[in-house]
């Protein structure tokens, strides 16, 4: 077989006659085909939107205890995403020090930059075929908030400027199990298609790059300004790895059997808080403009073991 193929066959055991054959793809989400819904209906926009207004007192006032929203639950929340595939060599990952540039209007002249998640991101955007793509739903069995964290958000102006930004709370909530079912679809004009479920321990809190990304620090410039104060600049963390057992298929995996590895290599910035007006007495409906979806893209590596050939991808 040949080796540009990356083909790899061989028998399970001495007592299994059964042939094993390893291909490894790359899946490239974008952020706004990767989406998170609660059992109400909210996005990830809407629960921290809701949190913020919630909790975030007057300036310097000690925050609410708030270890959950009845609201926003965790357990029954859902993840989709639709991303495309292709082969290993189709994509290069950099490590990047540098981060997004994103201008915020009334935030003097200053540019703020916002790490991906993993400092790393893809050299560049890949054209992708529409035969080969990898979408599907996972779904929060089990959850947990870890203790809010008060953070001097970056974006958030406090019209006092010595103080010039306005503290605020964001939640931690914590991802403890969930349950995957996913389809990798693989030629076949996107109809030969590898059903995939998991049902595992995937611990993740995802507020805690919102902390990382918004959070605002001094930095030894002569003047109290916008242009002094910077972000963390610390990469919001990436999931676990998880496994998955193939169920199924279509078209041209039919009678297919065997299993999944998905691990997350690089991810977007995570939401970014959004400026405030008149925000030195707290953060209120009226002059809070909640946060804003992220930018970059979720870069995936699907290790697929199986008793047929698989094909590589584009």
């Amino acid at each position: 077989m040949p080796e540009d193929e990356k083909d790899v066959k061989r028998k399970l055991d001495s007592d299994d006659d059964s042939l094993l054959f390893t291909k490894t793809y790359i899946s490239v989400t974008k952020a706004d085909d990767f989406v998170r819904l609660f059992p109400n209906g909210g996005d990830e926009v809407a629960f921290f939107n809701d949190f913020f207004l919630k909790t975030n007192p007057p300036f310097d006032v000690p925050p609410l205890i708030f270890k959950g929203n009845p609201q926003f639950p965790i357990e029954g929340s859902s993840a989709t995403q639709k991303g495309d595939i292709f082969a290993t060599d189709s994509i290069e990952l950099v490590n990047d020090k540098e981060g997004v540039n994103i201008v915020f209007d009334g935030v003097g002249t200053a540019v703020t930059a916002y790490q991906f998640a993993g400092g790393r991101k893809l050299r560049f955007q890949p054209v992708g075929d529409s035969s080969y793509f990898f979408h599907g739903q996972c779904t929060v069995t089990s959850g947990i908030f870890e203790p809010q964290v008060a953070i001097r958000a970056l974006t958030v102006r406090a019209s006092n400027q010595s103080n010039l930004r306005t503290k605020i709370v964001v939640a931690q909530p914590v991802i403890t199990s969930q349950v995957c079912k996913l389809n990798l679809c693989l030629g076949g004009g996107g109809f030969s298609c590898i059903a995939i479920y998991s049902g595992s321990a995937f611990v993740f809190n995802f507020g805690k790059g919102i902390v990382l990304n918004n959070s605002a620090i001094r930095v030894p410039t002569p003047a109290a300004s916008p242009s002094n104060i910077k972000s963390t600049f610390e990469a919001p963390p990436l999931p676990p790895p998880f496994p998955g057992t193939i169920i199924g298929g279509t078209g041209s995996f039919e009678g297919i059997e065997g299993s999944v590895t998905i691990a997350t290599i690089a991810g977007t910035t995570g939401l970014i808080i959004q400026r405030a007006t008149g925000a030195s007495s707290g953060i209120s409906p009226t002059n809070f403009n909640g946060p804003i979806k992220p930018f970059g893209n979720i870069v995936q590596v699907i290790t697929v073991k199986s008793n047929i050939p698989l094909p590589s991808g584009p």
